[in-house]
């Protein structure tokens, strides 16, 4: 205890220096983070990733002899609890997660060792680099030689006992762990094999039972699932793969009539689509049967043009709601039903051409409108002179009307704001600014681009 004291207070003082977070550095600050937690096992971790990523940071150095020692005396308590309890197979996981901290602390060694003939530092980094190379490891050898002799034992004893009840997949489960820990051990891969066999049949004599149950109860699918399980168990057990094609074979048989009858109804319903999915899932149990394959595709096809002709339908309604994006996506999926369909391709592509342009768009398109100047009627109170590089500053949308169908543009009634040269005179060229109420005409010109033009009366503002 007075140790684990010691080490966070330790950890106050080296907290209060700063760094760049590098991978040793937050490490160390996860190591640190551990500590408080009281988890030495994780903060032993950490500390060695953190020397590994940089065997000279000093501050690590100086804790990870404290960190090792607590962190054995943790993974020292844990062990004796197993053992009291007589698990050894944590017992003896505890004596290798040991092993394997020895081996770490020999690595981080070795690299120091060569680090500090590298350098000069201070008294006190010298004091804590010897602090850790002198770290002796503590030999767990032997009581880990005996923890996993005891967890072999005991898997072997319970093996015995588990076969001695019949209880054969646990008895090969227990003498393969025995092995897990010593092998060979005793007799414990033989056993393991023959409670594996036992077992299997078993398991496979269960499984031809169950089929015959399954077969009285005209349980088809069920009695070929369990003879094809007890032939997975034991290859060649009785009739049981015969059995299982036999039985796999009715079974099919009687699903794809159960999905050819319920075809049958759907379509007598219209559902054109549930019946062509069950004709298909018909030849999914056998393929070619009756007349299901031409069956599924006429009723595909009648679905489709259904579908075609929805989606068709849906389109008009919103042309007509001038909802042209949701339009065209309605004529696609007709046209992704029935190739060529009506004139639904047409119809998207003429629906696509009728959506507004955005924002950024508008904005470009207004800008070009005024390239050659803006009317005299923009600015207030000026009644001569000759406009040019027109800026516009911001555009805000007052009101954007219905779609024109007959003359196909989109009308705008835009708040324009921004600034242009007056020319009034040779070099008298004031810029001024303007802030105005502008209808817009927005359409497509004969190659398909945006284009807009506005209205030479001025509404104000």
């Amino acid at each position: 205890m007075h140790l684990i004291n010691k080490t966070i207070v330790v950890l106050g003082i080296i907290s209060l220096l700063g760094g760049c977070a590098s991978v040793s550095e937050q490490q160390y600050k996860l190591a640190q983070q551990s500590i408080q937690q009281g988890d030495y096992g994780s903060a032993f971790d950490q500390a060695a990733q953190s020397l590994q990523a940089d065997i000279g940071n000093y501050q690590m150095i100086g804790l990870f002899p404290s960190i090792s020692q607590n962190a054995y005396e943790q993974q020292l308590t844990e062990v004796e609890r197993h053992k009291e309890t007589r698990d050894w197979d944590q017992a003896a996981y505890g004596y290798d997660r040991i092993t394997a901290m020895n081996q770490t602390i020999t690595r981080i060694q070795q690299s120091l060792t060569l680090f500090a003939r590298k350098i000069s530092t201070s008294n006190a980094n010298r004091a804590a680099i010897n602090s850790l190379l002198d770290l002796k490891p503590g030999d767990v050898a032997a009581q880990r030689d005996e923890a996993y002799e005891k967890a072999a034992a005991a898997h072997y004893a319970n093996g015995q006992r588990y076969a001695k009840g019949s209880a054969f997949r646990q008895a090969q489960s227990e003498f393969s762990s025995s092995l897990s820990f010593i092998n060979p051990y005793h007799d414990a891969r033989e056993q393991a094999e023959k409670n594996r066999h036992l077992a299997d049949l078993a398991d496979a004599k269960m499984h031809y039972m169950q089929a015959l149950q399954a077969v009285q109860k005209r349980d088809h699918r069920a009695a070929a699932t369990a003879f094809a399980r007890a032939d997975s168990f034991v290859p060649g057990y009785r009739d049981a793969y015969t059995m299982a094609a036999k039985y796999k074979g009715i079974a099919d048989l009687e699903d794809a009539l159960l999905r050819y009858q319920r075809g049958e109804l759907l379509a007598a319903e219209q559902h054109y689509r549930a019946a062509a999915s069950a004709f298909t899932e018909a030849l999914s149990f056998v393929p070619a049967y009756r007349d299901a394959t031409i069956l599924a595709t006429r009723y595909t096809e009648l679905a489709n043009r259904e579908d075609a002709h929805r989606y068709y339908t849906e389109g008009l309604q919103q042309m007509n709601q001038q909802q042209f994006a949701e339009a065209a996506r309605s004529f696609d999926q007709a046209e992704q039903f029935v190739s060529g369909f009506r004139n639904a391709r047409h119809m998207a592509e003429k629906a696509r051409s009728f959506v507004p342009p955005d924002d950024y768009q508008l904005r470009h398109l207004v800008q070009q409108s005024v390239k050659q100047g803006i009317p005299l009627t923009w600015l207030h109170d000026v009644h001569r002179g000759v406009t040019e590089d027109v800026h516009i500053a911001s555009i805000s949308v007052f009101r954007q009307g219905r779609f024109n169908q007959q003359q196909k543009f989109w009308p705008y009634r835009l708040r324009l704001t921004g600034t242009c040269k007056l020319e009034l005179a040779k070099d008298n060229e004031p810029v001024v600014s303007f802030d105005t109420v502008v209808d817009y005409r927005v359409f497509r010109d004969d190659f398909g681009d945006w284009k807009a033009t506005f209205r030479q009366k001025n509404r104000g503002h």
